[in-house]
């Protein structure tokens, strides 16, 4: 089965829907565990990487000539248990996720995996979306919360999206639809039928190949 990239809007159903497919497929979900992998592969701790993916995810950071001189002269230096650079992380983070290309049977779930597997003839990317008031209704039901603060989440996490985007991949627009093989509207189509539509599109691009 080829890998699966799912991009998804806070809201829109997309942790279900990704877990739905890994059922269905018998397949593992690939999320979360990345960070651990590039601490484990950098020598870092694991919130180090943490803190590198929440700084992209916030707002541009300004690094001088001389420290951009320094890292060419001597990368190891930027190296310890509390700090990672952008570049040790960008490429384990390309080095992973091919990985998981390569083995196959993987649904990988945000962290711009519709970038960095572009290219892979295997590789199918979904983008999940909702109008706004339905994924206010979600993020209410999710977490308990009113409608002003849903909406406050809301915005909160697609401008992280936007940013980190933004930052890893060029100054890409990650709701572009040019990023993606199928974008669902998940307040139109219900969980079930979206993890088939999914399924057959992933096996339609695995026999095409």
């Amino acid at each position: 089965m080829a890998v699966i990239t799912i991009a998804r809007e806070l809201g829109s159903e997309g942790d279900k829907i990704a877990d739905l497919l890994c059922q269905k497929l018998g397949c593992r979900r690939v999320d979360k565990e990345i960070a651990a992998q590039i601490a484990e592969e950098a020598g870092v701790d694991v919130e180090a990487v943490e803190a590198k993916e929440r700084r992209a995810a916030s707002r541009p950071k300004l690094v001088s000539a001389e420290m951009t001189a320094l890292y060419r002269k001597d990368p190891s230096a930027f190296r310890n248990k509390s700090n990672l650079d952008d570049q040790t992380y960008q490429r384990l983070m390309r080095e992973i996720m091919e990985r998981y290309a390569r083995e196959g049977e993987a649904v990988i779930v945000g962290r711009g995996g519709q970038m960095i597997l572009r290219d892979w003839p295997i590789a199918l990317h979904v983008r999940l979306y909702a109008p706004l008031e339905a994924r206010i209704q979600a993020v209410m039901k999710r977490f308990n919360l009113s409608a002003q603060q849903a909406e406050r989440r809301i915005n909160n996490s697609d401008e992280e999206k936007r940013q980190y985007i933004r930052q890893m991949h060029n100054n890409a627009n990650w709701m572009a639809l040019k990023h993606y093989h199928l974008v669902i509207n998940t307040a139109a189509i219900a969980p079930e039928v979206a993890a088939e539509m999914i399924i057959l599109a992933a096996r339609h691009k695995e026999q095409a190949q």
